[in-house]
């Protein structure tokens, strides 16, 4: 059975003051949605305040272009929502089965102070519904909570983009955040794989990736769980 799947981006271009330009990392939307899609599930795209979602430069130039980028690129009609996203203050958490937070570094401006992406997030744990987040854009789930009003990520095991990478990007000095530090200071338990190499976590609903290559993985994990409910809807 069909489910639609929130995909929430950032809406953010501009890499700081640095005259550079960010956005949505290409693999991190290209191959899960190409997945997720392939599996018939229906995807909204949404944005804080539902500005465009920018695809950042770099992840359209090789090595970081890969077979899945390069399909989603040629889906001309899709790619013209990203110019026309939701506002996520206007998603109703009902409606969806789950939700994506796709990376990109543009999220470390805007996810992390975003009121209406933690509603969204904290709605849907509470129904025990799936929740995905790869790369920088686990951080939009920072103002997710528990009923309790304790931040989400709290003893939680996760991961996300980690300190070493950015460093090694040369993106630590750039950035508002680090997001393994900043998950880590919410209370989450952090792993990660070597630079640059794929690696999911999962606890319960939340499932992480730690990077562009956790794109794949990620994907095919939240589709199990899509199935696993709604095997127990159906029972």
């Amino acid at each position: 059975m069909s489910k639609t799947i929130l995909f929430a981006m950032t809406g953010q271009g501009d890499l700081g003051d640095t005259g550079a330009k960010t956005g949505v990392w290409l693999e991190e939307l290209a191959k899960p949605y190409q997945l997720l899609t392939g599996a018939g599930h229906d995807i909204l795209f949404g944005t804080p305040g539902g500005k465009p979602a920018p695809l950042d430069p770099a992840s359209l130039e090789e090595p970081w272009l890969l077979p899945a980028g390069h399909w989603f690129l040629s889906q001309k009609d899709v790619v013209a929502k990203l110019e026309k996203p939701l506002d996520l203050t206007q998603v109703d958490p009902a409606r969806l089965s789950a939700i994506f937070l796709v990376g990109g570094t543009g999220t470390l401006w805007d996810f992390p102070h975003c009121g209406a992406l933690g509603a969204l997030v904290s709605e849907l744990a509470a129904h025990q519904k799936p929740i995905a987040a790869i790369c920088h854009g686990v951080v939009g789930l920072m103002t997710a909570v528990t009923g309790d009003g304790v931040p989400l990520v709290a003893g939680k095991a996760v991961t996300c983009f980690s300190n070493e990478e950015e460093a090694m990007l040369e993106y630590d000095k750039l950035v508002p955040l680090l997001a393994e530090t900043a998950l880590v200071e919410q209370g989450a338990r952090y792993s990660r794989a070597p630079a640059f190499e794929p690696h999911l976590v999962e606890d319960g609903m939340l499932i992480t990736g730690q990077n562009p290559a956790s794109a794949g993985p990620l994907a095919q994990a939240l589709l199990r769980l899509l199935n696993e409910n709604a095997a127990l809807s159906a029972s």
